[in-house]
């Protein structure tokens, strides 16, 4: 298979900008810099697309022509920093042209139609995921959606557990304020956001719908449902005005079932809710025979019984597909990096150099060689990348 050898970098030039965007970088550590911002805004993006395990690997890496190549396609070239270097950096980066420069992301595979996903019903949606985890001793909330593929927009740290959700309510404030009310058709979190507070936030300043995922069932509206049709039969339950449906999903193995009632009031909240029940008994594995439950509220009440299960499955995109991937390609989730501040802008880099990633997959699939060659692991993906650099 023949791919032209500049076709990574003439794509992210081309498309994004990404000459532009690294201009636009800056640290406040120091005063003379021999190895400019551009040049280590380039370089952490570039170890997020090849997937290089460490700073100092980064270094290395750096040190090859291939890395000059890179890096050297900015005015300020070429990078021979140290790994000290790029980390004394990082640690006084300003963040704000980096999110812009993450934001940039989303707008431009927004315009291109890949923020958007299409359930399984048909409807067309725009899923943003939000989620706090640990990345090797620094918190972070993480804003990302859920579309042609999984990608990261924005970060915000926190001390520690126990403060994750005012941390995604920084994150979602501000990108309302960058996007603009409704940047999402729903926002999908878990049970930490189901309180009244934030529904009605969701509704009234960030444009959009809530769906909850939860496994509580001290909730006050979750308990008194559970209590009411769990003894009903499914004619009972559809008799009454609940939907009912139930299926067996191939992919994840499990025999279901989804009760959905709308028009659902919780004291407080001056919107209705639609509430449903999911139940999953898996069909193989460890859990075989096991059924699990769970409930999915929203403020969306035109949303099937089925759409709610498969929202709230997609979900799991920020997990799987998102910090579990990072972690696999930088090994975010180790403690190498100690700068909490330094590995806060790391995040938003490594998340654009996995964006740029994926959209050159979807790129090269368009592309009849790619077609005919039919080989489409992540490996060939970053021989192709590091080639075009």
């Amino acid at each position: 298979m023949v791919v032209q050898a500049s076709a990574f970098r003439h794509f992210v030039e081309t498309e994004y900008k990404l000459s532009y965007w690294a201009s636009q970088q800056h640290d406040r550590a120091r005063r003379r810099p021999v190895v400019k911002p551009p040049a280590i805004f380039r370089a952490g993006v570039g170890q997020g697309a090849l997937g290089l395990g460490s700073v100092l690997q980064v270094d290395q890496w750096l040190r090859t022509p291939a890395a000059q190549r890179f890096i050297g396609h900015a005015p300020d070239a070429p990078c021979r920093g140290s790994d000290s270097t790029l980390l004394r950096a990082l640690g006084q980066w300003e963040l704000g042209p980096a999110r812009d420069a993450t934001y940039a992301v989303h707008l431009w595979l927004r315009d291109q139609g890949q923020a958007n996903r299409p359930l399984a019903s048909g409807r067309g949606v725009r899923l943003a995921v939000v989620d706090g985890s640990c990345f090797g001793g620094v918190w972070a909330s993480v804003l990302g959606f859920a579309g042609a593929f999984y990608y990261s927009v924005d970060v915000e740290r926190y001390a520690g557990r126990g403060h994750e959700l005012a941390a995604s309510r920084a994150v979602l404030a501000r990108a309302t304020e960058r996007l603009g009310a409704g940047f999402a058709t729903h926002l999908l979190y878990d049970g930490l956001m189901a309180d009244r507070a934030d529904f009605a936030t969701a509704r009234r300043q960030w444009g959009l719908h809530l769906v909850v995922k939860t496994t509580e069932q001290t909730l006050a509206l979750v308990a008194d449902s559970r209590a009411l049709w769990t003894p009903m039969t499914p004619a009972q339950l559809r008799a009454a005005g609940v939907e009912v449906v139930g299926g067996v999903d191939d992919t994840r193995a499990v025999r279901y079932t989804v009760c959905a009632h709308g028009g659902m009031r919780w004291e407080g909240l001056g919107f209705p809710l639609k509430l449903a029940w999911v139940r999953e008994t898996h069909l193989k594995g460890k859990y075989v025979g096991q059924t699990f439950e769970f409930w999915v509220l929203t403020t969306d009440e035109s949303l099937g019984a089925a759409e709610l299960r498969e929202l709230a499955h997609a979900r799991w995109a920020i997990e799987n597909n998102g910090f579990k991937y990072l972690n696999a390609a930088v090994g975010s989730k180790q403690a190498y990096l100690k700068d909490a501040a330094a590995k806060e802008a790391l995040l938003l880099l490594w998340g654009i150099g996995l964006a740029l990633r994926e959209a050159f997959r979807l790129w090269l699939e368009t592309q009849a060689a790619w077609r005919d060659w039919g080989v489409k692991d992540s490996v060939w993906i970053v021989q192709q990348i590091e080639g075009s650099w």
